[in-house]
């Protein structure tokens, strides 16, 4: 979808556990932050891409966007991992090939669900060769559509006019060009722990080699400490934050150990299934986002397991935050658990 005037819209992130808001403004060649909060979401409000609860989601936006004309009703937003499939497809670069049909039959192939449940598009990114053939690199992006459907009811039913709608593995990626981190020919996973699911989204330079969901999220290890210290929900989500001093901290650092070997093993599979798709499989260097990224020492210990450097992302390494405006502290704190807001917001600030 195409920005409809010269207004930025908002780019919102409707997670599971929290609600993310965004806006970058182009002024000349230089990216400014003009927005940017965050306020946690009842449970269950939003699972699997649904939102089970408009009135607590009606809630939080009503607690970060500002009373304003009808420029604050234009937003971007993103579907959950859960909700989308991205695929690089390799097809032959001949100009009569029916790329359409090729990608509708590889679809069929690769998808859980029947094709006529989702909506496939594709974008050609690139050209290789391979010997003696050349062939086209596409992106394969299959949503399906109820889920699609649901958000654009919701937004309708609020009164927000979504201008562009993306997927949060491509989110990720305009995240981390915006940060400004990428390293020329290195194979880089990026990494967004969320409270329900963790997104692994593996690319180098601007090719994506693979796109996946994990079964791994912050809730869990929050139910991890609940149960292994004998506190309730609440006091196990502030000793995750660090927020608060758990009272065995022999059992504390168990169980840090524990979800971090969990997630490990789950990356660690993940870049297995790579190998297929690129000579050079090994993933070089790991990229951190979402509230669980924050969690002590997990850079340290996934590094470790996984034997490759583990970083934090700063979307806004590049972009100018007024110190009037921003405290540099909640800045650095909000980074990583807005960095698909943040890739949404560069979406639109690029978007033609």
């Amino acid at each position: 979808m195409i920005v409809s005037d010269d207004s930025t819209p908002l780019a919102i992130d409707i997670g599971s556990s929290a609600l993310k808001l965004v806006k970058l403004e182009k002024e000349g060649e230089r990216l400014v932050l003009s927005r940017l909060g965050a306020v946690s979401l009842a449970p269950g409000a939003v699972h699997g891409g649904f939102v089970h609860d408009p009135e607590e989601v009606e809630r939080a936006l009503a607690e970060l966007m500002p009373a304003g004309g009808e420029e604050e009703k234009k937003v971007v937003v993103a579907l959950s991992g859960k909700a989308a499939m991205v695929r690089t497809v390799l097809l032959p670069a001949e100009e009569d090939f029916p790329v359409t049909d090729a990608l509708e039959a590889e679809a069929m192939q690769v998808l859980p669900v029947p094709l006529d449940e989702v909506r496939l598009s594709h974008l050609r990114v690139g050209q290789l060769e391979r010997g003696v053939e050349r062939l086209d690199e596409y992106l394969m992006i299959a949503v399906k559509r109820e889920p699609l459907e649901a958000l654009l009811n919701f937004l309708k039913r609020i009164e927000y006019e979504p201008v562009i709608v993306d997927v949060n593995f491509l989110a990720m990626e305009s995240a981390f060009e915006l940060s400004g981190m990428r390293e020329e020919g290195e194979i880089t996973a990026l990494v967004d722990i969320g409270a329900s699911e963790t997104l692994v989204d593996v690319v180098c330079d601007e090719h994506t080699l693979m796109a996946r969901a994990v079964p791994f999220g912050g809730e869990g290890l929050t139910r991890a400490l609940s149960d292994r210290l004998a506190i309730s929900r609440e006091e196990a989500e502030a000793v995750k934050r660090g927020e608060a001093s758990a009272a065995d901290p022999d059992a504390l650092e168990e169980v840090l150990r524990l979800e971090a070997e969990k997630l490990a093993f789950e990356l660690d599979g993940t870049f297995r299934l790579m190998w297929p798709i690129t000579p050079a499989p090994k993933v070089e260097r790991v990229v951190l986002s979402g509230g669980g990224a924050q969690l002590q020492g997990l850079p340290e210990r996934l590094g470790a397991a996984l034997d490759a450097p583990v970083e934090i992302l700063d979307p806004f390494r590049r972009v100018e935050a007024p110190e009037e405006a921003f405290d540099s502290d909640l800045l650095e704190s909000l980074a990583p658990v807005a960095a698909i807001g943040a890739g949404l917001a560069y979406r639109a600030v690029e978007s033609p």
